[in-house]
């Protein structure tokens, strides 16, 4: 929503501000749809120091994947993009849970390295 408040807040004609607000939506709309996939595809994700991803379906089933570049890991929440072996892409907002501090700050100290080797 702020996106769109943005886009019509910006000091151009309005032809341009509606095409801003349709990529604007056709983007989101793309971030939902990757986040709603990617629910159903795994139920859990295992992540190896190498960056090496394991993805679980809730019927016990494992696939191998990478952690793609655009993931984000912060203090509280994280942003992954990962592929599967076959292509397909998933995006999981992830937030950290109280319980589980030693796994959070593994996964930052993991994406931290990876990240910086590009």
């Amino acid at each position: 929503m702020c996106g769109a408040l943005a886009v019509a807040a910006l000091p151009a004609a309005t032809p341009w501000k509606a095409l801003g607000l349709v990529a604007w939506l056709a983007v989101g709309g793309r971030d939902l749809w990757l986040i709603a996939s990617g629910y159903k595809q795994c139920a859990r994700v295992r992540l190896h120091h190498d960056g090496n991803v394991q993805v679980f379906s809730d019927r016990g089933q494992s696939a191998a994947a990478t952690l793609c570049a655009g993931s984000v890991v912060t203090a509280g929440f994280a942003w992954l993009r990962i592929e599967l072996a076959g292509g397909r892409r998933l995006g999981l907002l992830v937030r950290r849970k109280a319980s589980e501090n030693k796994d959070w700050r593994r996964l930052q100290v993991i994406w931290r390295h990876l990240g910086a080797g590009g």
